[in-house]
């Protein structure tokens, strides 16, 4: 009676397995078979196109208590916002531009009247002000009191005139480049950077605008610049050098720091090797540095790799420094 708990044919509990599993297990249904399907399981966000011919970006997210923030000590306008934020990091990852959202939330039975309209106000604000309307959604109210207040942020966009920038386009000899600071976004405490950070989707418009079809591939760093940097290379079966030195670090955080931590919310970028990169662009509200960090390269070896070279030159495994749920 324990297979609800176990995944088909396999005999392996969910509590056992992590999230790189479970979407193996995803991506081996293999692709989709509707024409309908441009961009299917495996992106940062899927692509469909309209009976019109408008292609559409579907993407969803989820805030859940105990891993991504901490319900007992954190406003809950201030989770509402994260969690709208944090889809739409995966629109910035596509260079897209948000449509609208909905979101459903699981409450859980010791939450207060308070709470709620804090919620309220925090997820109708961060919609608002990335033009994405929250036009519906669902709630339901937990039965026992170990469930977690679970946000999942669905969100419609529409990809920038180059198209969608998938993880896949990289190519070999293309620099990687991450906007912003790396490191220590979630402080021991639970706050940080991860609570108020802006979705980088004005630096994604200006980097498809300025870099067009030079800019071959993007991935948004939420489970640490390591695995998300494994991710993009495995996807455009290349290996990945990534110089630590180089890392922009925010605050205290080291280079292993900026490698592994996650939560940033950045953008990792591959473009042509011969473009010529600015130094910033301008965001919301702020410039937003540009860094060279490394580059891709083809391998014998298999694709994915991280090869993170550390001050003194050792080379380290640089695609298991991440998140991994589970």
């Amino acid at each position: 009676m324990d297979a609800p708990n176990r995944l088909a044919g396999q005999g392996v509990p969910f509590a056992a397995m992590r999230e790189e599993d479970i979407m193996s297990v995803i991506r081996n249904r293999g692709p989709l078979q509707d024409s309908r399907v441009i961009l299917g399981p495996g992106d940062d966000l899927a692509m469909v196109r309209c009976k019109s011919g408008q292609n559409l970006l579907i993407g969803v997210d989820q805030v859940v208590d105990g891993l991504h923030v901490n319900a007992d000590t954190m406003d809950w306008d201030r989770i509402g916002r994260k969690a709208v934020h944090r889809c739409l990091s995966d629109i910035a990852a596509m260079a897209g531009l948000p449509l609208a959202s909905v979101v459903s939330v699981a409450v859980p039975t010791g939450a207060t009247r308070l709470n709620i309209e804090a919620l309220c106000v925090g997820l109708n604000a961060a919609a608002d002000d990335w033009n994405t309307p929250l036009v519906g959604g669902d709630i339901a109210i937990h039965r026992t009191d170990e469930g977690p207040l679970t946000i999942a942020v669905t969100v419609v966009g529409t990809p920038h005139a180059v198209g969608a920038i998938t993880r896949g386009g990289g190519r070999a000899g293309d620099l990687l480049i991450v906007t912003g600071n790396l490191g220590c976004s979630m402080l021991p405490d639970g706050t940080g950077h991860h609570l108020d950070f802006y979705p980088r989707i004005e630096e994604a418009i200006a980097a498809a605008d300025t870099f067009g079809t030079r800019l071959h591939a993007m991935i948004d760093i939420s489970d640490g610049l390591g695995r998300d940097a494994g991710r993009l290379a495995e996807a455009s079966g290349l290996q990945a050098e990534i110089n630590m030195n180089r890392l922009p670090r925010r605050g205290a955080a080291t280079a292993l720091d900026a490698m592994r931590d996650g939560e940033d919310y950045e953008l990792l970028l591959a473009v042509a090797g011969d473009t010529e990169i600015p130094a910033s662009f301008e965001g919301r509200g702020e410039s937003c540095p540009l860094t060279i960090i490394g580059s891709l390269h083809a391998s014998d070896e298999g694709s994915g790799q991280v090869n993170a070279v550390t001050a003194d030159g050792q080379v380290l495994d640089g695609s298991a420094m991440g998140w991994d749920h589970g």
